[in-house]
Protein backbone atom coordinates (compact mmCIF):
# COMPACT_ATOMS: atom_id res chain seq x y z
CA UNK A 1 0.00 0.00 0.00
CA UNK A 2 0.99 3.66 -0.92
CA UNK A 3 1.68 6.51 1.79
CA UNK A 4 2.92 4.15 4.51
CA UNK A 5 6.10 4.60 5.93
CA UNK A 6 6.37 0.49 6.96
CA UNK A 7 4.28 -1.66 4.89
CA UNK A 8 2.46 -4.28 7.00
CA UNK A 9 1.98 -6.35 3.72
CA UNK A 10 5.77 -6.77 4.12
CA UNK A 11 5.17 -8.43 7.67
CA UNK A 12 1.92 -10.19 7.11
CA UNK A 13 1.54 -12.01 3.62
CA UNK A 14 -2.02 -11.50 1.91
CA UNK A 15 -2.23 -14.26 -0.27
CA UNK A 16 -4.08 -13.01 -3.18
CA UNK A 17 -6.93 -14.78 -4.78
CA UNK A 18 -9.04 -13.80 -8.47
CA UNK A 19 -11.84 -11.95 -8.42
CA UNK A 20 -14.07 -12.70 -11.68
CA UNK A 21 -15.96 -9.02 -11.23
CA UNK A 22 -12.65 -7.46 -11.94
CA UNK A 23 -11.72 -9.45 -15.04
CA UNK A 24 -11.47 -7.30 -18.44
CA UNK A 25 -14.02 -9.43 -19.67
CA UNK A 26 -16.51 -8.55 -16.99
CA UNK A 27 -15.54 -4.74 -17.54
CA UNK A 28 -16.26 -5.11 -21.19
CA UNK A 29 -19.11 -6.97 -20.80
CA UNK A 30 -20.87 -4.11 -19.20
CA UNK A 31 -19.56 -1.52 -21.02
CA UNK A 32 -20.59 -2.74 -24.14
CA UNK A 33 -24.00 -3.49 -22.66
CA UNK A 34 -24.21 0.53 -21.64
CA UNK A 35 -23.17 1.02 -25.35
CA UNK A 36 -18.96 1.43 -24.85
CA UNK A 37 -16.73 0.06 -27.78
CA UNK A 38 -13.97 -1.38 -25.35
CA UNK A 39 -10.91 -2.92 -26.21
CA UNK A 40 -11.32 -7.09 -26.99
CA UNK A 41 -10.67 -8.63 -24.19
CA UNK A 42 -8.01 -10.83 -26.50
CA UNK A 43 -5.89 -8.13 -27.27
CA UNK A 44 -5.91 -4.83 -24.59
CA UNK A 45 -3.68 -3.65 -21.53
CA UNK A 46 -4.73 -3.69 -17.84
CA UNK A 47 -3.25 -2.05 -15.29
CA UNK A 48 -3.82 -2.98 -11.45
CA UNK A 49 -3.31 -0.91 -8.49
CA UNK A 50 -2.13 -2.94 -5.51
CA UNK A 51 -1.48 -6.14 -6.86
CA UNK A 52 -0.08 -7.90 -3.89
CA UNK A 53 1.44 -11.24 -5.28
CA UNK A 54 -0.71 -11.06 -8.56
CA UNK A 55 -3.16 -13.53 -7.13
CA UNK A 56 -5.90 -12.07 -9.14
CA UNK A 57 -3.41 -10.31 -12.18
CA UNK A 58 -1.57 -14.14 -13.07
CA UNK A 59 -4.45 -15.90 -13.59
CA UNK A 60 -5.82 -13.46 -16.40
CA UNK A 61 -2.16 -13.09 -17.79
CA UNK A 62 -2.23 -16.47 -18.12
CA UNK A 63 -5.95 -17.39 -19.64
CA UNK A 64 -5.48 -13.63 -22.15
CA UNK A 65 -2.01 -14.49 -23.40
CA UNK A 66 -2.59 -11.53 -26.00
CA UNK A 67 -3.10 -9.27 -23.51
CA UNK A 68 -0.34 -6.85 -21.71
CA UNK A 69 -0.76 -7.24 -17.85
CA UNK A 70 1.38 -4.52 -15.54
CA UNK A 71 0.50 -5.12 -11.66
CA UNK A 72 1.90 -2.06 -9.25
CA UNK A 73 2.86 -2.61 -5.54
CA UNK A 74 4.39 -1.03 -2.98
CA UNK A 75 5.20 -4.05 -0.64
CA UNK A 76 8.38 -5.79 -2.34
CA UNK A 77 7.71 -9.00 -0.50
CA UNK A 78 4.89 -10.09 -1.85
CA UNK A 79 5.64 -8.81 -5.83
CA UNK A 80 8.81 -11.32 -5.61
CA UNK A 81 6.36 -14.42 -4.70
CA UNK A 82 4.30 -13.13 -7.81
CA UNK A 83 7.22 -12.85 -10.04
CA UNK A 84 8.80 -16.67 -9.09
CA UNK A 85 5.29 -17.50 -10.47
CA UNK A 86 4.75 -15.38 -13.40
CA UNK A 87 8.91 -17.04 -14.33
CA UNK A 88 7.43 -20.98 -13.43
CA UNK A 89 5.09 -20.41 -15.74
CA UNK A 90 7.20 -18.82 -18.11
CA UNK A 91 4.70 -15.67 -19.16
CA UNK A 92 5.54 -13.18 -21.42
CA UNK A 93 2.71 -10.60 -21.49
CA UNK A 94 2.93 -9.71 -17.71
CA UNK A 95 4.71 -7.46 -15.58
CA UNK A 96 4.84 -6.91 -11.70
CA UNK A 97 6.58 -3.79 -10.20
CA UNK A 98 7.31 -2.95 -6.66
CA UNK A 99 6.52 0.62 -7.19
CA UNK A 100 4.68 3.62 -5.14
CA UNK A 101 0.94 4.45 -6.79
CA UNK A 102 2.35 8.16 -5.89
CA UNK A 103 5.14 8.02 -8.83
CA UNK A 104 2.95 6.95 -11.29
CA UNK A 105 2.81 9.07 -14.12
CA UNK A 106 1.64 8.98 -17.88
CA UNK A 107 4.89 7.27 -18.50
CA UNK A 108 3.18 4.04 -17.61
CA UNK A 109 1.50 4.16 -20.72
CA UNK A 110 -2.22 3.99 -21.21
CA UNK A 111 -4.23 0.87 -20.34
CA UNK A 112 -7.80 -0.40 -21.23
CA UNK A 113 -8.90 -1.52 -18.03
CA UNK A 114 -7.58 -0.11 -14.79
CA UNK A 115 -7.93 -2.19 -11.94
CA UNK A 116 -7.94 -1.12 -8.11
CA UNK A 117 -9.82 -3.76 -5.92
CA UNK A 118 -9.22 -3.48 -1.62
CA UNK A 119 -7.17 -0.43 -1.92
CA UNK A 120 -8.99 2.92 -2.29
CA UNK A 121 -10.52 2.72 1.58
CA UNK A 122 -7.00 1.39 2.98
CA UNK A 123 -4.92 4.17 1.98
CA UNK A 124 -4.80 8.61 3.11
CA UNK A 125 -6.88 11.04 1.12
CA UNK A 126 -4.26 12.56 -1.07
CA UNK A 127 -2.83 8.44 -2.28
CA UNK A 128 -7.17 8.10 -2.89
CA UNK A 129 -6.87 11.14 -4.87
CA UNK A 130 -4.32 9.77 -6.90
CA UNK A 131 -5.74 6.84 -8.07
CA UNK A 132 -8.18 8.61 -9.58
CA UNK A 133 -6.12 10.78 -11.10
CA UNK A 134 -4.65 7.43 -12.91
CA UNK A 135 -8.30 5.94 -13.64
CA UNK A 136 -8.23 9.80 -16.16
CA UNK A 137 -4.70 9.70 -17.54
CA UNK A 138 -3.83 6.37 -17.92
CA UNK A 139 -7.36 5.32 -19.20
CA UNK A 140 -7.68 4.77 -23.14
CA UNK A 141 -10.53 7.00 -24.22
CA UNK A 142 -13.09 3.95 -24.08
CA UNK A 143 -11.87 2.56 -21.05
CA UNK A 144 -13.14 1.31 -17.73
CA UNK A 145 -12.01 1.85 -14.26
CA UNK A 146 -12.71 -0.68 -11.60
CA UNK A 147 -12.60 0.89 -8.11
CA UNK A 148 -13.77 -1.19 -4.48
CA UNK A 149 -14.54 0.44 -1.56
CA UNK A 150 -16.06 0.71 1.81
CA UNK A 151 -19.31 2.48 2.00
CA UNK A 152 -21.68 4.52 4.14
CA UNK A 153 -24.29 4.04 6.24
CA UNK A 154 -22.98 0.23 6.31
CA UNK A 155 -19.59 1.43 7.44
CA UNK A 156 -20.60 2.63 10.59
CA UNK A 157 -21.76 -0.89 11.71
CA UNK A 158 -18.20 -2.40 10.81
CA UNK A 159 -16.21 0.61 11.91
CA UNK A 160 -18.38 0.04 15.53
CA UNK A 161 -16.74 -3.15 15.81
CA UNK A 162 -13.61 -2.47 14.14
CA UNK A 163 -13.33 1.15 16.82
CA UNK A 164 -13.81 -1.87 19.44
CA UNK A 165 -11.13 -4.42 18.66
CA UNK A 166 -8.56 -1.70 17.74
CA UNK A 167 -9.23 -0.38 21.83
CA UNK A 168 -8.48 -3.61 22.80
CA UNK A 169 -5.23 -4.79 20.82
CA UNK A 170 -4.32 -0.96 20.91
CA UNK A 171 -1.17 -2.80 23.65
CA UNK A 172 -0.15 -5.60 21.08
CA UNK A 173 2.65 -5.46 18.40
CA UNK A 174 2.79 -8.63 17.11
CA UNK A 175 0.21 -10.04 14.54
CA UNK A 176 -0.73 -12.59 15.51
CA UNK A 177 -1.88 -11.40 19.16
CA UNK A 178 -3.94 -8.24 17.54
CA UNK A 179 -5.71 -11.38 15.55
CA UNK A 180 -6.12 -13.61 18.58
CA UNK A 181 -7.38 -10.88 20.26
CA UNK A 182 -9.34 -9.29 18.20
CA UNK A 183 -11.23 -12.15 17.38
CA UNK A 184 -11.41 -13.04 20.53
CA UNK A 185 -13.22 -9.60 22.04
CA UNK A 186 -15.92 -10.23 19.07
CA UNK A 187 -16.65 -13.62 20.82
CA UNK A 188 -16.70 -12.60 24.21
CA UNK A 189 -19.20 -9.99 23.39
CA UNK A 190 -21.32 -11.76 21.27
CA UNK A 191 -21.81 -14.75 24.09
CA UNK A 192 -21.83 -12.56 26.92
CA UNK A 193 -25.24 -12.45 27.31
CA UNK A 194 -28.07 -14.68 26.79
CA UNK A 195 -31.03 -12.75 26.40
CA UNK A 196 -31.10 -12.02 22.39
CA UNK A 197 -31.33 -8.21 21.77
CA UNK A 198 -30.50 -6.22 18.22
CA UNK A 199 -27.02 -5.47 19.35
CA UNK A 200 -26.40 -9.05 20.75
CA UNK A 201 -27.61 -10.48 16.94
CA UNK A 202 -25.49 -7.77 15.28
CA UNK A 203 -22.13 -8.99 17.19
CA UNK A 204 -23.37 -12.52 16.42
CA UNK A 205 -23.17 -11.56 12.76
CA UNK A 206 -19.98 -9.84 13.02
CA UNK A 207 -18.59 -12.81 15.01
CA UNK A 208 -19.84 -15.13 11.79
CA UNK A 209 -18.36 -13.03 9.12
CA UNK A 210 -14.64 -12.36 11.68
CA UNK A 211 -14.75 -16.77 12.03
CA UNK A 212 -14.47 -16.48 8.19
CA UNK A 213 -12.28 -13.97 7.33
CA UNK A 214 -8.64 -15.66 6.91
CA UNK A 215 -6.13 -13.94 9.38
CA UNK A 216 -3.90 -12.31 6.82
CA UNK A 217 -7.71 -10.56 5.67
CA UNK A 218 -8.66 -9.22 9.11
CA UNK A 219 -5.29 -7.76 9.98
CA UNK A 220 -5.17 -5.91 6.31
CA UNK A 221 -8.68 -5.08 6.54
CA UNK A 222 -10.53 -4.62 9.95
CA UNK A 223 -7.45 -4.09 11.55
CA UNK A 224 -5.53 -1.71 9.47
CA UNK A 225 -4.14 1.72 10.72
CA UNK A 226 -6.58 3.27 7.83
CA UNK A 227 -9.86 1.84 6.62
CA UNK A 228 -11.93 4.92 6.01
CA UNK A 229 -15.83 4.38 4.40
CA UNK A 230 -17.20 7.06 2.25
CA UNK A 231 -20.53 7.84 0.93
CA UNK A 232 -21.08 6.76 -2.77
CA UNK A 233 -22.47 10.49 -4.01
CA UNK A 234 -18.83 11.33 -2.03
CA UNK A 235 -17.43 9.10 -4.38
CA UNK A 236 -18.58 10.12 -7.74
CA UNK A 237 -17.96 13.63 -6.85
CA UNK A 238 -14.47 12.67 -6.58
CA UNK A 239 -14.65 10.75 -9.86
CA UNK A 240 -16.20 14.24 -11.67
CA UNK A 241 -13.80 16.13 -10.15
CA UNK A 242 -11.50 13.71 -12.17
CA UNK A 243 -13.37 14.01 -15.26
CA UNK A 244 -14.74 10.44 -14.57
CA UNK A 245 -18.49 8.85 -14.92
CA UNK A 246 -20.49 6.61 -12.97
CA UNK A 247 -20.92 3.55 -15.33
CA UNK A 248 -22.24 1.00 -13.37
CA UNK A 249 -21.23 -1.57 -10.27
CA UNK A 250 -19.25 -4.52 -11.42
CA UNK A 251 -22.14 -6.84 -10.64
CA UNK A 252 -25.48 -5.51 -12.00
CA UNK A 253 -27.54 -6.86 -10.14
CA UNK A 254 -26.62 -4.76 -7.30
CA UNK A 255 -28.17 -1.70 -9.37
CA UNK A 256 -31.69 -3.73 -9.76
CA UNK A 257 -34.48 -1.99 -7.93
CA UNK A 258 -36.31 -5.41 -8.49
CA UNK A 259 -35.35 -6.57 -5.19
CA UNK A 260 -37.42 -4.33 -3.46
CA UNK A 261 -40.84 -4.17 -3.30
CA UNK A 262 -43.40 -2.18 -6.49
CA UNK A 263 -44.44 0.50 -3.85
CA UNK A 264 -40.27 1.07 -2.35
CA UNK A 265 -39.34 1.18 -6.15
CA UNK A 266 -41.79 3.77 -6.91
CA UNK A 267 -40.91 5.94 -4.64
CA UNK A 268 -37.53 6.20 -5.26
CA UNK A 269 -38.59 6.82 -8.72
CA UNK A 270 -40.41 9.53 -7.68
CA UNK A 271 -37.77 10.89 -5.24
CA UNK A 272 -35.61 11.33 -8.33
CA UNK A 273 -33.78 10.58 -11.64
CA UNK A 274 -30.90 10.88 -10.72
CA UNK A 275 -29.03 7.89 -10.81
CA UNK A 276 -26.61 9.15 -8.58
CA UNK A 277 -29.21 9.99 -5.79
CA UNK A 278 -30.89 6.60 -6.33
CA UNK A 279 -28.24 4.86 -5.72
CA UNK A 280 -27.48 6.41 -3.03
CA UNK A 281 -31.06 6.34 -1.74
CA UNK A 282 -30.63 2.09 -1.99
CA UNK A 283 -27.83 2.20 -0.21
CA UNK A 284 -29.48 3.66 2.78
CA UNK A 285 -32.06 1.09 1.85
CA UNK A 286 -29.31 -2.20 2.29
CA UNK A 287 -27.34 -0.20 4.28
CA UNK A 288 -24.43 -1.35 1.84
CA UNK A 289 -21.16 -1.83 3.51
CA UNK A 290 -18.87 -2.32 0.26
CA UNK A 291 -18.94 -1.00 -3.26
CA UNK A 292 -17.61 -2.31 -6.50
CA UNK A 293 -17.98 0.67 -8.70
CA UNK A 294 -16.83 0.98 -12.23
CA UNK A 295 -16.06 4.38 -14.10
CA UNK A 296 -15.30 5.36 -17.50
CA UNK A 297 -14.31 8.97 -19.02
CA UNK A 298 -17.19 11.69 -18.40
CA UNK A 299 -17.33 12.61 -21.93
CA UNK A 300 -18.79 9.17 -23.36
CA UNK A 301 -22.55 9.13 -24.36
CA UNK A 302 -24.06 5.47 -22.34
CA UNK A 303 -27.12 4.17 -23.25
CA UNK A 304 -28.22 3.21 -19.84
CA UNK A 305 -31.18 1.04 -20.93
CA UNK A 306 -29.81 -1.91 -22.95
CA UNK A 307 -31.76 -3.39 -25.86
CA UNK A 308 -31.70 -6.94 -26.69
CA UNK A 309 -29.64 -6.59 -29.73
CA UNK A 310 -26.69 -5.56 -28.01
CA UNK A 311 -25.60 -9.29 -27.15
CA UNK A 312 -26.60 -10.38 -30.34
CA UNK A 313 -22.62 -11.08 -30.06
CA UNK A 314 -22.07 -12.34 -26.58
CA UNK A 315 -21.39 -15.28 -24.83
CA UNK A 316 -23.71 -17.15 -22.43
CA UNK A 317 -23.62 -19.26 -19.55
CA UNK A 318 -25.44 -20.47 -16.54
CA UNK A 319 -25.49 -22.40 -13.24
CA UNK A 320 -29.48 -22.59 -13.16
CA UNK A 321 -31.11 -25.93 -13.11
CA UNK A 322 -35.17 -26.94 -13.76
CA UNK A 323 -36.51 -27.75 -10.37
CA UNK A 324 -38.28 -30.37 -12.65
CA UNK A 325 -36.28 -33.81 -13.07
CA UNK A 326 -37.87 -34.03 -16.56
CA UNK A 327 -39.10 -30.35 -17.93
CA UNK A 328 -41.44 -30.18 -20.04
CA UNK A 329 -40.07 -28.36 -22.84
CA UNK A 330 -42.31 -28.56 -26.02
CA UNK A 331 -45.60 -27.95 -24.45
CA UNK A 332 -46.73 -24.23 -22.45
CA UNK A 333 -46.74 -25.94 -19.02
CA UNK A 334 -44.91 -23.74 -16.28
CA UNK A 335 -41.19 -24.49 -15.77
CA UNK A 336 -39.00 -23.08 -12.98
CA UNK A 337 -34.94 -22.63 -13.19
CA UNK A 338 -33.37 -22.14 -9.93
CA UNK A 339 -29.67 -20.71 -9.33
CA UNK A 340 -27.55 -20.73 -6.52
CA UNK A 341 -28.13 -17.27 -5.06
CA UNK A 342 -31.77 -17.70 -4.89
CA UNK A 343 -32.68 -16.24 -8.08
CA UNK A 344 -35.79 -17.85 -10.53
CA UNK A 345 -37.20 -18.01 -13.56
CA UNK A 346 -40.37 -19.07 -13.99
CA UNK A 347 -41.34 -19.31 -17.91
CA UNK A 348 -44.07 -21.26 -20.31
CA UNK A 349 -41.89 -20.54 -23.43
CA UNK A 350 -40.74 -23.52 -25.31
CA UNK A 351 -37.58 -21.41 -26.61
CA UNK A 352 -36.55 -20.02 -23.66
CA UNK A 353 -37.02 -23.40 -21.88
CA UNK A 354 -34.56 -24.95 -24.16
CA UNK A 355 -32.25 -22.13 -23.77
CA UNK A 356 -32.18 -22.47 -20.27
CA UNK A 357 -31.92 -26.32 -20.25
CA UNK A 358 -29.12 -26.24 -22.64
CA UNK A 359 -27.03 -23.71 -20.55
CA UNK A 360 -27.78 -25.93 -17.19
CA UNK A 361 -26.22 -28.88 -19.24
CA UNK A 362 -23.11 -27.22 -20.54
CA UNK A 363 -22.34 -24.96 -17.39
CA UNK A 364 -19.81 -23.73 -16.58
CA UNK A 365 -18.62 -23.51 -20.56
CA UNK A 366 -20.52 -20.53 -22.18
CA UNK A 367 -22.78 -20.42 -25.47
CA UNK A 368 -22.68 -18.10 -28.09
CA UNK A 369 -25.70 -16.13 -28.38
CA UNK A 370 -26.46 -17.42 -31.94
CA UNK A 371 -25.57 -21.02 -30.99
CA UNK A 372 -27.65 -20.98 -27.85
CA UNK A 373 -30.83 -19.94 -30.51
CA UNK A 374 -30.37 -21.94 -32.99
CA UNK A 375 -30.15 -24.93 -29.97
CA UNK A 376 -33.07 -23.78 -28.74
CA UNK A 377 -35.15 -23.00 -31.56
CA UNK A 378 -34.11 -26.99 -32.41
CA UNK A 379 -35.29 -28.34 -29.06
CA UNK A 380 -38.04 -26.71 -28.24
CA UNK A 381 -39.05 -27.74 -32.34
CA UNK A 382 -39.85 -24.10 -33.52
CA UNK A 383 -37.17 -24.58 -36.28
CA UNK A 384 -34.63 -26.18 -37.51
CA UNK A 385 -31.35 -25.71 -36.20
CA UNK A 386 -29.17 -24.32 -39.36
CA UNK A 387 -32.43 -22.13 -40.20
CA UNK A 388 -31.32 -18.31 -39.34
CA UNK A 389 -33.69 -15.85 -39.42
CA UNK A 390 -30.97 -12.88 -38.34
CA UNK A 391 -32.05 -10.87 -34.99
CA UNK A 392 -35.91 -11.61 -35.08
CA UNK A 393 -39.02 -12.00 -32.63
CA UNK A 394 -37.24 -15.10 -30.76
CA UNK A 395 -33.68 -13.55 -30.98
CA UNK A 396 -35.34 -10.63 -29.67
CA UNK A 397 -37.54 -12.73 -27.01
CA UNK A 398 -34.41 -15.02 -25.89
CA UNK A 399 -32.20 -11.20 -26.00
CA UNK A 400 -35.02 -9.91 -23.71
CA UNK A 401 -35.01 -12.77 -21.24
CA UNK A 402 -31.01 -13.31 -20.84
CA UNK A 403 -30.29 -9.32 -20.07
CA UNK A 404 -33.53 -9.33 -17.68
CA UNK A 405 -31.95 -12.88 -15.79
CA UNK A 406 -28.64 -11.56 -16.47
CA UNK A 407 -29.40 -8.47 -14.17
CA UNK A 408 -31.01 -10.94 -11.48
CA UNK A 409 -27.88 -13.31 -11.40
CA UNK A 410 -29.75 -15.79 -12.98
CA UNK A 411 -27.38 -16.37 -16.37
CA UNK A 412 -23.49 -14.41 -16.80
CA UNK A 413 -23.34 -12.86 -20.15
CA UNK A 414 -19.76 -12.33 -21.65
CA UNK A 415 -17.69 -11.03 -24.40
CA UNK A 416 -14.52 -13.71 -24.24
CA UNK A 417 -15.23 -17.50 -23.93
CA UNK A 418 -12.51 -19.20 -21.60
CA UNK A 419 -10.89 -22.43 -23.13
CA UNK A 420 -11.24 -25.58 -21.12
CA UNK A 421 -12.94 -28.60 -22.06
CA UNK A 422 -15.93 -30.97 -20.26
CA UNK A 423 -14.85 -33.59 -22.37
CA UNK A 424 -11.94 -35.31 -21.43
CA UNK A 425 -9.15 -36.32 -23.64
CA UNK A 426 -7.52 -39.93 -23.53
CA UNK A 427 -4.39 -37.72 -22.07
CA UNK A 428 -6.55 -35.16 -19.59
CA UNK A 429 -4.58 -32.05 -19.64
CA UNK A 430 -5.00 -29.65 -16.56
CA UNK A 431 -4.36 -25.94 -16.77
CA UNK A 432 -0.56 -25.41 -16.03
CA UNK A 433 -1.18 -23.08 -13.30
CA UNK A 434 -3.67 -24.88 -11.33
CA UNK A 435 -1.31 -27.66 -11.58
CA UNK A 436 1.65 -25.83 -9.88
CA UNK A 437 -0.74 -23.98 -7.28
CA UNK A 438 -1.77 -27.39 -6.24
CA UNK A 439 2.03 -27.97 -5.19
CA UNK A 440 1.45 -25.21 -3.10
CA UNK A 441 -2.21 -25.87 -1.38
CA UNK A 442 -5.79 -26.39 -1.85
CA UNK A 443 -6.92 -22.94 -3.06
CA UNK A 444 -6.43 -23.44 -6.90
CA UNK A 445 -7.63 -20.35 -10.14
CA UNK A 446 -9.49 -22.57 -12.66
CA UNK A 447 -10.20 -21.12 -16.48
CA UNK A 448 -13.25 -19.02 -15.40
CA UNK A 449 -11.48 -16.89 -13.00
CA UNK A 450 -12.66 -18.31 -10.08
CA UNK A 451 -11.32 -19.79 -6.61
CA UNK A 452 -11.55 -23.51 -6.74
CA UNK A 453 -10.94 -25.36 -3.02
CA UNK A 454 -9.33 -29.20 -3.95
CA UNK A 455 -9.19 -30.17 -0.04
CA UNK A 456 -9.13 -34.14 -0.80
CA UNK A 457 -5.77 -35.44 -1.01
CA UNK A 458 -6.39 -38.09 -4.27
CA UNK A 459 -7.88 -34.88 -6.18
CA UNK A 460 -4.93 -32.90 -5.42
CA UNK A 461 -2.56 -35.77 -6.61
CA UNK A 462 -4.76 -36.42 -9.39
CA UNK A 463 -4.86 -32.43 -10.33
CA UNK A 464 -0.79 -33.12 -10.61
CA UNK A 465 -0.48 -35.57 -12.69
CA UNK A 466 -2.59 -34.15 -15.49
CA UNK A 467 0.06 -32.57 -17.28
CA UNK A 468 -1.21 -34.99 -21.13
CA UNK A 469 1.21 -37.62 -21.01
CA UNK A 470 -0.64 -40.05 -18.83
CA UNK A 471 -3.24 -42.15 -20.50
CA UNK A 472 -5.77 -44.12 -17.68
CA UNK A 473 -3.62 -46.79 -17.34
CA UNK A 474 -0.31 -44.79 -16.34
CA UNK A 475 -3.15 -42.59 -13.76
CA UNK A 476 -4.05 -45.53 -12.45
CA UNK A 477 -0.43 -46.60 -11.56
CA UNK A 478 0.47 -43.18 -10.04
CA UNK A 479 -2.36 -42.52 -7.94
CA UNK A 480 -2.03 -46.64 -6.55
CA UNK A 481 1.49 -45.86 -5.76
CA UNK A 482 0.69 -42.57 -3.80
CA UNK A 483 -1.95 -44.23 -2.01
CA UNK A 484 0.46 -47.29 -1.03
CA UNK A 485 3.00 -44.86 -0.08
CA UNK A 486 0.06 -43.03 1.51
CA UNK A 487 -0.88 -46.62 3.79
CA UNK A 488 2.81 -47.42 4.61
CA UNK A 489 3.54 -43.27 5.94
CA UNK A 490 -0.11 -43.86 8.19
CA UNK A 491 0.98 -47.32 9.94
CA UNK A 492 4.30 -46.29 10.55
CA UNK A 493 2.68 -42.95 12.50
CA UNK A 494 -0.21 -45.32 14.24
CA UNK A 495 -2.63 -44.02 12.31
CA UNK A 496 -5.76 -45.95 10.48
CA UNK A 497 -5.73 -46.71 7.20
CA UNK A 498 -9.30 -48.07 6.95
CA UNK A 499 -10.24 -45.17 4.53
CA UNK A 500 -6.76 -44.89 2.71
CA UNK A 501 -8.02 -49.01 1.99
CA UNK A 502 -11.56 -47.87 0.64
CA UNK A 503 -9.89 -45.50 -1.69
CA UNK A 504 -7.46 -47.77 -2.81
CA UNK A 505 -10.32 -50.41 -3.81
CA UNK A 506 -12.45 -48.11 -5.60
CA UNK A 507 -9.89 -45.94 -7.71
CA UNK A 508 -10.24 -47.34 -10.75
CA UNK A 509 -13.98 -47.03 -10.68
CA UNK A 510 -13.63 -43.33 -9.08
CA UNK A 511 -11.22 -42.14 -11.89
CA UNK A 512 -13.54 -41.11 -14.44
CA UNK A 513 -15.86 -39.08 -12.14
CA UNK A 514 -12.75 -37.61 -10.73
CA UNK A 515 -11.91 -36.76 -13.92
CA UNK A 516 -15.33 -35.92 -14.92
CA UNK A 517 -15.45 -33.45 -11.94
CA UNK A 518 -12.40 -31.53 -12.31
CA UNK A 519 -13.64 -30.53 -15.54
CA UNK A 520 -17.00 -29.22 -14.30
CA UNK A 521 -14.82 -27.00 -12.22
CA UNK A 522 -13.25 -25.84 -15.40
CA UNK A 523 -9.92 -26.74 -14.48
CA UNK A 524 -8.83 -29.24 -17.52
CA UNK A 525 -7.92 -27.95 -21.20
CA UNK A 526 -7.73 -31.10 -22.58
Amino acid sequence: MAGLEQNPYDEVLYPGCPFSQTHPDRLATLARLFGMKPAAVENCRVLELGCGDGGNLIPMAFGLPGSEFVGIDLAARPIRSGQALVEALGLKNITLRPLDIMQISSDLGRFDYIIAHGLYSWVPPAVQDKILAICKANLAPQGVAYVSYNTYPGGHLRNLVREMMLFHVRDLTEPEQRIQQARALIKFLAESQAEPDPYRAFLKKELERITQYREAALYHDDLAEINSPVYFYRFIEQATRHQLQYLAEAHLFEIQMGIFPPHVAEELNQLTDNMVVKEQYMDFLKCRRFRQTLLCHQDIALDRTPKPERIVDFYVASPARSTSAQPDIDSRSVEEFGGPKGSALKTDNPLIKAAMAHLGETWPQSCHFSELLATARSRSGRYSACDDFGFDEDARELGGILLRTHAAGLTELHVHSPQFVLTVSERPVASALARLQIQNGSLVTNLCHASVQVTDKMARRLLQLLDGTRDRTALLTELTAFLESDIKKRREEGEPVSQVREALSSLAEDLEPNLAKLARLALLIG
